[in-house]
């Protein structure tokens, strides 16, 4: 039975783990535990901005002993087990409910989702090299052409007019996760900026763009975090090897064990405001659970997105419309949702 002094591990500090962190700490849960492999929270909504701005990374990025309300643990789990989890130091964390909010990676773009820099320093060390290493390469080629691929070109073209900037995309359009109207959007904006737009293509290891290219950054290929799972819960995962959850986020076939965001198959996009409102509902969840109610089943959101393209430009899809209005598209400009993204935490 869920109740207030149980001892809840919540596994990934991203948007979804630490708001529930959060959340449940504020409720008046006395065990809370945030065990993550960085000592900083990042706004990863910026990344790709800091590649072309650095400055702006050092205001996305805040140390998770800053303002994490419950327990923070710094460790890597290896391991999940019913009752604990295996962390690679070879400690163990014990817990009566765990939260799975592991996220997911691309293991050829670092610049997106960090895998090596496990601290702040290092982290700001690593995002000041990519910059220098794009400032000193003239011709760029990016392969995929999602949501992050159209975004880091609109990024790189519009910071760096004198570069020449590719974008090779196995499919027939753009940003495949919207709908055609923002495809065409995305192509028009790309091209507005001097991006040289390659559909329909899979590049070969010999392929002359890659020789041609002084710096390839490869946008594809999104991995669920989901490994520490497959020794005792190897069960729990579908196809994409996310874990398979109910309506109240709760892992098939486990009555203490909840997932959500990248690493969970909540029927909706893998984007890190979802993730946020996952979080909330979640927390409400077990809140309710500890109060002996019955909690509210989660309503997955139909795909929105708001991407921009370059500095002054980008597109927002809405379940009723595509548009590029500045107002609506200017809401993340401003400051890519920093702000917003702390507020959300009570971090600020």
């Amino acid at each position: 039975m869920m109740k207030k002094d149980s001892k809840v591990l919540i596994i990934g500090g991203g948007f979804a783990g630490a708001r529930v962190a959060q959340d449940l700490a504020k409720a008046g849960f006395n065990h809370v535990t945030l065990v993550d492999k960085k000592d900083y929270f990042e706004v990863t909504y910026a990344a790709l901005r800091t590649l072309a701005q650095p400055e702006l990374g050092l205001r996305s990025r805040l140390p998770y002993a800053k303002f994490i309300q419950g327990h923070f643990h710094q460790g890597e789990v290896a391991t999940l087990a019913p009752n604990h989890a295996e962390l690679t130091d070879g400690s163990r964390l014990e817990f009566d409910v765990a939260v799975i909010a592991s996220g997911s990676s691309y293991a050829s773009l670092p610049l997106a989702k960090s895998q090596q820099a496990m601290q702040l320093s290092e982290r700001e060390i690593e995002l000041i090299d990519a910059n220098q290493t794009l400032v000193q390469a003239n011709n760029v080629l990016i392969i995929g052409g999602g949501i992050v691929g159209v975004e880091l070109a609109g990024e790189i073209a519009d910071h760096h007019p004198d570069k020449k900037v590719t974008l090779v995309h196995g499919g027939a359009r753009l940003v495949p996760e919207l709908s055609e109207k923002a495809a065409k959007v995305a192509d028009k904006q790309l091209r507005k900026l001097g991006v040289h737009l390659i559909y329909n293509k899979r590049l070969t290891d010999q392929d002359p763009l890659l020789d041609q290219a002084n710096l390839v950054y490869t946008c594809a290929g999104v991995t669920p975090n989901t490994d520490i799972m497959s020794q005792h819960f190897g069960h729990t995962l579908d196809d994409q090897s996310r874990l398979k959850v109910d309506g109240h986020f709760r892992v098939e076939g486990t009555q203490h064990l909840f997932a959500l965001g990248d690493c969970a198959n909540v029927p909706e996009g893998k984007l890190g405001y979802l993730a946020d409102q996952q979080a909330n509902a979640l927390a409400k969840t077990l809140i309710a659970l500890s109060d002996s109610k019955s909690p509210k089943a989660y309503k997955p959101n139909p795909m929105m997105a708001l991407v921009p393209v370059g500095q002054q430009q980008g597109l927002v899809q809405l379940p009723f419309m595509v548009t590029t209005m500045n107002l609506m598209v200017n809401m993340k400009q401003k400051d890519m949702f920093i702000l917003k993204s702390y507020k959300n935490l009570r971090a600020h």
